[in-house]
This record gives C-alpha cells, sequence and structure tokens, in this order.
C-alpha cells in the first residue's frame, strides 16, 4: 500500500466513526461516507471493501438497536393491528347494512302486500297516477 492509499483507508475510517457515532450528520449510506471522507466512490467500494463492509454491518446493527427505529416499529405495528381492526369493523358494518336493507326490503313488501289486501276489503280503487 502507497502512502495515498493509507490516507485514504484512514480517512474513510475516521468518517464511518464519524458518522456511526453521530459526530456527523446523515443517513448511515455509502455516498454519504465518501462525502464526508472527502474521496471518490470507488475509492471505497474498489479499494477499501473490507471498510465498506464494516461500515454497513455497524449500520445495520446500529438501526436495528436505535431507539428511534424501535419507536417506528412500535407505531408501524400499533398501526397495523388498527388498521385490521378498522377494515374487519367495516367489513361486519357493510354485511350489517345489507342485512338491514334486507330486512326493509321484506317490510315494504310485507306492508304493500297489506295495503292492498286492505284495499280490497274496504272497495277502495286505486287512482292512476299522472
Amino acid at each position: 500500500m502507497t502512502e495515498n492509499t493509507n490516507e485514504v483507508r484512514a480517512a474513510l475510517q475516521r468518517a464511518a466513526d464519524d458518522l456511526i457515532e453521530g459526530r456527523v450528520p446523515g443517513p448511515l449510506t455509502g455516498v454519504r461516507l465518501v462525502e464526508v471522507a472527502g474521496v471518490k466512490r470507488h475509492r471505497l467500494t474498489h479499494d477499501n471493501p473490507d471498510v465498506n463492509a464494516s461500515f454497513q454491518e455497524r449500520a445495520r446493527a446500529l438501526n436495528r438497536t436505535k431507539p428511534e427505529v424501535d419507536l417506528l416499529r412500535a407505531r408501524l405495528a400499533k398501526e397495523s393491528e388498527r388498521n385490521h381492526r378498522l377494515s374487519t369493523e367495516v367489513k361486519e358494518l357493510g354485511q350489517r347494512v345489507k342485512n338491514y336493507a334486507t330486512a326493509l326490503l321484506t317490510v315494504v313488501d310485507e306492508r304493500d302486500k297489506l295495503r292492498e289486501v286492505l284495499n280490497e276489503l274496504q272497495g277502495v280503487v286505486k287512482l292512476p297516477k299522472r
């Protein structure tokens, strides 16, 4: 390794530490790592793949245990449960509306039949509608 290569590697490792420990803001990505290190992307992906792999592994581990991520996962689980509950409720209410509509139709048909019978018994002649 040349001195320049060692300097690039050291810069990448410092930048990785800074990003992981939160001293430098930004997403934990390879693109952000090379920006912070001030090197070209191929220096990370081709010349120092072990630094890249180590950084990605540390970032994934951090994202698994970060309180913000845990909070978002908990909110997602809560909203998923709520969505499931509301979907079930909507289906039940839809079925209830269908049952009410069927019952109402039956009652209206029965009422119309009873009116016809009552009108016949009373001798009422139904006038045509205009």
